[in-house]
């Protein structure tokens, strides 16, 4: 057994004591949050050591952390994963409609690869020696990042480390700043979470990919170095929520019909929602129902009725025609789809003499035409979209809020206004974001069984499983999941609001299980009408744009977006030598655009590109992985690079000529 003399161990020490203060220098100018972190750190778990061998180690709870020699261990562990490694890749669309061109042009792009077929299996480490973004769970000594970065060039690096005792050791070991200098050399960046757990993790790389460009999703690799409960979950938390980073993102047709709609709303005379601190409800403390489509909600509408005069009633989407089929009147209707064809949907319900006597409160994005079928429509107003963009140069945010994780789904829209209005108790009955059989997917009253209508639909393809509410899980869909995630953080956003799940579908952290046999006596609300009445009157204004010539001043918005959308198409208009050369561009592209984001003035010019921009570059370099030859992969580049400027053109062409009118 080697042994090391005191000489030895004098030298390693100060070695690693040397390593340490560098790091610390290098921290301090590029994330000095972690430097103050650990400016008097000391470890209590997690420690250095000398092993048998006279190596430098970690030991925890009195355990060697590695075996036997930690950095070659750690130098095999890379060069495994370099021969074997574990990837998430962007999952294309073959399917659509084409009701907008957005998705004609990608599916062009789409198939030209799939008509050449080339090999989108092959080791792209080996190929390439390349890596666009590398995700690492666990820093351990840091040596399997030093391996990775002398066999690959890693352009974008996320490290998430879950014990901060373990990244204080890895300071004392490899250094860090030319690993972050080399990043920066390629145009990407190098980001260390530390602590937190996986959720937090997830969120941490949504922002990373805001910041640097969702087009790095196109294939990212995720290296674990270690196994332990925090890393496991973590790891398995990747997979299950990645699919989130990758859709979402609106495009530029999505805008158009925004604008559109929302300045048609406000010339209606549509007042849209105040922040509390202008109003008071005197109806807080009363029980709001919040009344979805799920399977579950057939059990509950019977006591939904007997209890209708005894509590705030939310009727969602297509929830509408059980409700009104059983002879219950909601308070409010809610919607939130922009398309035009939701008109025909709310048309084949039928009752429209009840629809005269219902107010109906829709995101500012909803067709006018579908909000004068109602008694009146009020306005929510919604975040990250460009017609409230363009309104919040003249309507103050602090007066009229963004209304958060009102989306994806109309049952997001329904527990946000609420919210938003003040109600402090939400019960939710069929709002199961999943089902128990594939033939009961919504409530059998809804037009999803009506025969011969257009929603017509006998069965629901799951896309997973997550944990039942009352089962011990249910079937969902990314497009529900995405949902229950959004109202999970309205509710986290909100720890006043008291939610009670009555619905046998999926679990909602932050909602009590509450099966609605167990819901203790409601008793009637007193002049509920007149104090809703009241409600609406104080909540909802459109004061500040009544008189604004919007028409126009969106008009004067048009020549800044075409000098926006040539110098866009001109950085990628250029000789391309190399996937790694439309990397780099794609990087100055996204940033370029990004630019008009924070702008108040360029804020809704920003929304039109942001999204068309991060489909097209993830689907071309999604696509332009899958080829080896260097040649076809240049040929193929310059065909879906010139798609992708003749979309934007044919976009900014179409919403000049229309002024904004597509109603699609």
């Amino acid at each position: 057994m080697p042994q090391i003399s005191d000489l030895e161990l004098d030298i390693q020490t100060k070695l690693l004591r040397a390593t340490f203060l560098t790091n610390m220098a290098v921290m301090k100018k590029f994330m000095p949050e972690i430097f103050d972190f650990y400016q008097n750190y000391s470890p209590t778990r997690v420690k250095l050591t000398f092993d048998h061998n006279g190596e430098v180690n970690m030991v925890s709870e009195g355990a060697l952390v590695y075996e036997e020699r930690a950095k070659e261990s750690s130098y095999k562990q890379a060069e495994k994963f370099y021969e074997e490694p574990r990837l998430f890749s962007y999952v294309l669309s073959k399917e659509g409609n084409d009701l907008f061109e957005h998705e004609s042009a990608l599916r062009k792009i789409y198939a030209k690869r799939e008509q050449e077929n080339p090999n989108s299996k092959y080791n792209l480490l080996k190929h390439e020696q390349h890596i666009d973004l590398l995700t690492m769970i666990g820093v351990g000594l840091g040596y399997h990042i030093e391996r990775l970065f002398q066999l690959s060039d890693v352009r974008c690096f996320y490290l998430y480390e879950p014990d901060p005792d373990c990244f204080f050791c890895a300071m004392h070991c490899i250094d860090f700043g030319p690993l972050i200098e080399r990043c920066f050399s390629l145009g990407g960046a190098f980001t260390i979470k530390l602590g937190g757990n996986a959720n937090q993790y997830v969120n941490g790389l949504s922002t990373f990919l805001t910041a640097h460009g969702f087009y790095n999703i196109a294939r990212f690799f995720n290296y674990r170095h270690y196994r332990s409960e925090a890393t496991d979950e973590t790891f398995q938390r990747i997979y299950e929520l990645a699919y989130r980073y990758s859709s979402g993102w609106g495009f530029f047709e999505d805008e158009i019909i925004s604008i559109d709609h929302t300045l048609a709303n406000v010339e209606a005379g549509f007042e849209f929602i105040l922040s509390q601190d202008y109003f008071k409800n005197q109806l807080n403390d009363k029980p709001v129902f919040i009344i979805g489509n799920g399977p579950s909600l057939d059990e509950t509408i019977s006591f939904i009725k007997n209890n209708a005069a005894n509590a705030v009633i939310f009727s969602c989407g297509t929830a509408l025609k059980p409700v009104l089929d059983a002879g219950i009147m909601p308070d409010f209707h809610i919607e939130m789809e922009r398309t035009a064809e939701l008109y025909d949907w709310i048309d084949a319900i039928g009752h429209k003499d009840k629809l005269k006597q219902i107010d109906i409160i829709a995101l500012n994005t909803v067709y006018t035409k579908i909000l004068k079928l109602f008694k009146n429509a009020y306005l929510l107003s919604k975040p990250k979209d460009g017609g409230m963009d363009f309104l919040y140069e003249f309507l103050a945010a602090d007066k009229y809020p963004a209304v958060d994780a009102c989306n994806p789904t109309v049952s997001n829209a329904a527990t946000a206004a609420a919210v938003y209005l003040g109600f402090k108790t939400m019960y939710l009955f069929g709002v199961d974001y999943g089902w128990i059989d594939e033939e009961h997917h919504h409530s059998k009253g809804s037009i999803y069984y009506q025969k011969g209508s257009h929603a017509e639909r006998k069965t629901m393809k799951a896309d997973m499983k997550v944990a039942g509410n009352f089962e011990e899980e249910v079937s969902t869909t990314q497009h529900f999941d995405s949902s229950r995630a959004s109202l999970e953080i309205l509710l986290e956003k909100n720890p006043d609001i008291s939610c009670y799940n009555c619905s046998n579908g999926a679990n909602i952290e932050l909602t009590k299980p509450l099966k609605y046999t167990d819901i203790p006596d409601l008793q009637p609300i007193d002049a509920k009408t007149d104090s809703i009445a009241d409600l609406l009157t104080n909540a909802f204004s459109q004061e500040e744009v009544r008189t604004l010539n919007l028409d126009a001043l969106f008009q004067d918005k048009l020549d800044k977006l075409k000098h926006i959308i040539e110098m866009t198409v001109g950085i990628t208009s250029v000789k391309i030598n190399s996937r790694l050369h439309l990397t780099q561009l794609f990087s100055n592209q996204f940033k370029y655009i990004a630019s008009f984001k924070s702008n108040k003035e360029t804020q809704v010019l920003y929304r039109f590109l942001q999204g068309s921009v991060n489909y097209f570059q993830s689907n071309i370099m999604t696509n332009a992985y899958c080829y080896q030859d260097k040649e076809q992969q240049l040929e193929y580049i310059n065909y879906a690079l010139e798609i992708f400027h003749s979309h934007l053109f044919y976009l900014l062409d179409k919403l000049a000529k229309n002024g904004g009118a597509a109603k699609k």
